[in-house]
């Protein structure tokens, strides 16, 4: 009767010890898996960054050979791109974070152009992108327009 406790004594303490290891374990596996997700979003950052950057200087070049029109299409591009980016980061973002944006969203609006001219006078081919930010733009602006006069826009 006595070996069958001090048998189960044992195996109470293997038992505990597995426990721990595989908690220790399965710690190590977490931050590994932590840093190698953190590690590829600041690579997707960084694309992202060098790409913007390039498109940047393609508008900035076109700038320099004078083609203006064909220059400003380029940045308008990107600015749309940006509006784009921002609007599909809405959907995770808080009521506070949504509130800034739309804001500033509204400025943008304000600000940018809605065609950019070419050189000659004449309107460039409009993109799909160009479309859909020119249409978040002008619902953002309802949007912020219904919350200064009280009203709440409808989902």
């Amino acid at each position: 009767m006595k070996t069958k406790y001090v048998k189960l004594d044992r195996l109470t303490c293997l038992l505990g010890i597995a426990v721990v290891a595989g908690g220790i374990v399965l710690g190590a596996t977490y931050l590994n898996l932590e840093r190698k997700i953190h590690s590829t979003e600041a690579f997707m950052a960084t694309v992202d960054h060098l790409y913007q950057d390039q498109v940047l200087s393609r508008a900035l070049r076109t700038l320099h050979d004078r083609n203006p029109g064909m220059a400003a299409q380029r940045l308008d591009l990107l600015l749309c791109d940006d509006i784009l980016r921002l609007d599909a980061e809405l959907a995770s973002a808080d009521a506070r974070q949504v509130a800034y944006v739309r804001c500033c969203l509204t400025r943008i609006a304000h600000l940018r152009p809605s065609n950019p001219p070419t050189a000659a006078g004449a309107a460039l081919e409009i993109s799909e992108d160009q479309i859909e930010a020119e249409k978040i733009l002008a619902r953002a602006c309802g949007e912020v327009t219904l919350a200064l006069k009280g009203d709440r826009p409808k989902p």
